[in-house]
């Protein structure tokens, strides 16, 4: 197929790059091209596209792409998101797109419902593991350390992702922390813990998301319990964990059996109960056999059912039921 991909291209790790990237090693003819791009409707319609995917732009005017629908082009919104519609502040660039799109596939389904008067139809659409940016350089157990969060504190979301960690740390528990910026993030939480303990200073991508994953023997999930809660409203963080070879213990879900089995794909905890996941913590590292059973059965449940090939020939399959 003839494809144009919008969407974010100043790093490797945006979705725009990694899902064109997919659906060229799949044999399509695909166009990449950012939305800042100057005259980016003259190019995708020189492109001669049978579909033109957007991935999300909250800062893009997409009333610009109207050109494109009036000329035939079937317009695709893919939204990996855990906002609702109106859900401050995340949510509210979903007036900017109302009515521009033939289809939007949100990867939290509670939200589908919500939507779908903004587009011809909305639907769910699983996430996806990238396979090939995220490969592992290691053995799994190499360097380890008992308990890994990769993230910043993101205080307006969560009201309890750092006072669990700092309480963590306060307990004794051999955690690392990495992925965010620690002097805006976390603050006083870097006089608590040993520069050792910080895997880097910074966003973690790649290889190097993978490497902290694998040596984490227990990856920790958290609940936004600031934002509104939607059935399969997870973070990405998710199959990351697991897709890397990681144990998953992360927050009971609505809908989580839909993607993961807890109990054989992962773990999840009572979301606000601090001794609930204190209890699992302290079982799962003295279980070592059944914890490392399980982070083996969920990567080869994502690697098997939720790779990026064949996520995103599902987004394929379903654009071709609509044109």
């Amino acid at each position: 197929m003839r494809i144009s991909v919008l969407g974010y291209i100043d790093d490797p790790s945006q979705n725009s790059i990694r899902i064109a990237q997919a659906w060229t090693l799949q044999r399509h003819n695909v166009q990449l091209l950012a939305l800042s791009t100057s005259n980016v409707v003259e190019k995708v319609l020189k492109h001669e596209p049978e579909f033109c995917l957007v991935t999300m732009g909250r800062d893009f005017d997409h009333s610009i792409l109207t050109e494109l629908r009036d000329k035939g082009i079937f317009l695709v919104q893919w939204i990996p998101d855990e906002y609702g519609p109106g859900d401050q502040p995340g949510g509210m660039w979903f007036e900017n797109i109302k009515g521009i799109y033939n289809l939007l596939m949100c990867e939290t389904r509670g939200i589908v419902p919500l939507l779908k008067d903004y587009a011809d139809e909305v639907i769910w659409i699983p996430m996806y593991f990238d396979q090939r940016f995220h490969k592992c350089t290691e053995k799994r157990g190499q360097h380890p350390f008992n308990i890994g969060f990769l993230g910043g504190a993101n205080t307006t979301q969560s009201s309890i992702r750092q006072k669990f960690l700092n309480q963590l740390i306060k307990d004794g528990y051999d955690l690392q922390i990495s992925g965010g910026y620690f002097n805006h993030d976390y603050g006083n939480l870097q006089k608590r813990i040993h520069n050792s303990k910080f895997f880097s200073d910074g966003i973690l991508v790649g290889i190097e998301m993978v490497k902290f994953y694998s040596r984490a023997k227990i990856g920790l999930n958290f609940i936004n319990d600031k934002l509104s809660q939607y059935d399969l409203g997870i973070s990405n963080r998710a199959f990351k964990t697991i897709g890397s070879g990681c144990f998953l213990l992360t927050q009971e879900i609505e809908g989580l059996e839909t993607l993961l089995i807890p109990g054989e794909h992962c773990i999840t905890y009572s979301p606000m109960d601090y001794h609930d996941l204190t209890h699992k913590i302290d079982f799962f590292l003295k279980d070592e056999r059944q914890r490392e059973r399980i982070a083996l059965q969920g990567q080869q449940h994502i690697l098997k059912n939720y790779n990026i090939d064949i996520v995103t020939s599902l987004f394929i399959d379903e654009i071709k039921k609509r044109l």
